[in-house]
């Protein structure tokens, strides 16, 4: 019997590979944690504080991770001390490990136990090994959680009671007998005063929008209108690194007050949680304003959860990632670079500010205190037609 040619273990080769590519991705479903547990009543609080803290749209976009959910009883206490917002983050984050595990898995850990890491470990605010839970099978069955944590782990173990959703390694939802705590979880948060708009131009240069945080560095009197309102609360629309790059070419074609009113458009007055962004449906507020010095809004429209910005100019950005959420900064990522004025209108043919003839003021808040509304250069034909398209294309490319 002849032996299958080289070319034909290759074509097959070929073909199993494409195969396995080409069939992966339907094998992970996406999960969404607060749909989850809606069918679990007995678990509605703890569903609303994963909203209310921004952990539900961390636990949605992860692959892999498992959830302790704790029923509204043990979660009356917690509720009732009044923790801060950033706190109670902290305290929920430990619920959340970032693996796999199922009812079969935590009775089969090798050893008997196993230390895994929390979203509050990942999140870079807990001390050493502060963000990872123990788990370990006890004596009868029982499986344990609890915090390493000032080296008395145990002391503040919950236990294992039942599974309420598993989708083999993509997410599994477990209850547990109450709320897992730690010293370090509870430590006070960075006060307001210490956020800064270093830590926000880090957040962006880290989670894809290195280019937008460069164009606030680059855009005279950005910084510190930024730095001005971020005690006050600040919420922050970062575009995409890909959406910024295919708007480059127009911003650099602005005139210097138009650059600085399109990148403060991009930051809302007030903090906005990911929750109060799905439930709004009224403009927000933001640093941008017209010459008569009235702000200029962006609206929000809401959706089956999916939050949608649509600016002045009627261009619409998606909210597809939150990256921080930290009273009173929210940070969150967008597909596309918001407009604040319309580029279809005559553009302004006056001077530009850089020729010294132009009688035009900046408040240092982006605030206009005289002169024609924010204009396009003397190109303003040419820009505003490459403004619309490079805004199509990064659109249609979201």
């Amino acid at each position: 019997m002849p032996l299958v040619g080289g070319r034909s273990v290759l074509a097959l080769f070929v073909t199993a590979v494409v195969l396995v590519a080409t069939s992966a991705p339907a094998c992970r479903a996406a999960h969404n944690i607060t749909a989850i547990l809606s069918g679990h009543r007995d678990l509605s609080e703890f569903s609303r504080e994963l909203t209310a803290t921004g952990l539900a749209d961390d636990i949605n976009g992860r692959d892999t991770i498992t959830v302790l959910a704790v029923d509204d009883a043990h979660m009356a206490p917690l509720k009732a001390r009044g923790l801060p917002r950033g706190t109670l983050r902290h305290v929920l984050s430990l619920h959340v490990l970032v693996d796999y595990y199922d009812d079969a898995k935590l009775h089969g850990l090798p050893g008997g136990s196993a230390d895994v890491s929390t979203l509050f470990q990942a999140s870079g605010d807990a001390p050493g090994s502060a963000g990872m839970v123990e788990i370990a099978d006890r004596r009868g069955g029982r499986v344990a959680f609890a915090p390493q944590d000032a080296g008395d782990a145990r002391g503040t173990a919950v236990f294992y009671v039942k599974s309420v959703h598993q989708a083999p390694y993509s997410i599994a939802v477990l209850q547990v007998s109450g709320v897992m705590s730690s010293p370090a979880a509870e430590a006070p948060s960075s006060s307001p005063e210490s956020t800064s708009r270093l830590d926000v131009s880090d957040v962006m240069s880290k989670n894809g929008c290195g280019r937008f945080a460069g164009l606030i560095a680059a855009t005279a009197g950005a910084s510190a209108a930024f730095d001005k309102h971020t005690r006050d609360g600040l919420t922050f629309f970062c575009p995409a690194d890909k959406a910024v790059e295919a708007f480059e070419p127009a911003f650099k074609e602005l005139r210097a007050d138009a650059r600085l009113a399109v990148v403060l458009y991009h930051g809302a007055l007030g903090h906005y949680s990911p929750q109060a962004l799905r439930a709004g449906h009224d403009d927000l507020a933001t640093l941008a304003s017209d010459d008569a010095g009235t702000t200029v809004g962006v609206a929000v429209h809401s959706v089956g959860g999916k939050v949608t910005l649509v600016s002045a100019t009627h261009n619409a950005a998606r909210v597809t990632r939150t990256l921080a959420d930290a009273d009173p900064v929210a940070v969150y990522m967008i597909d596309a670079v918001l407009v604040p004025f319309n580029a279809s209108s005559p553009p302004d043919l006056g001077p530009s500010e850089t020729d010294g003839r132009s009688g035009r003021k900046d408040g240092g808040d982006g605030r206009q205190t005289s002169g024609s509304a924010p204009g396009w250069p003397r190109r303003g034909w040419v820009a505003s037609a490459l403004v619309l398209t490079t805004l199509l294309a990064a659109f249609a490319s979201g």
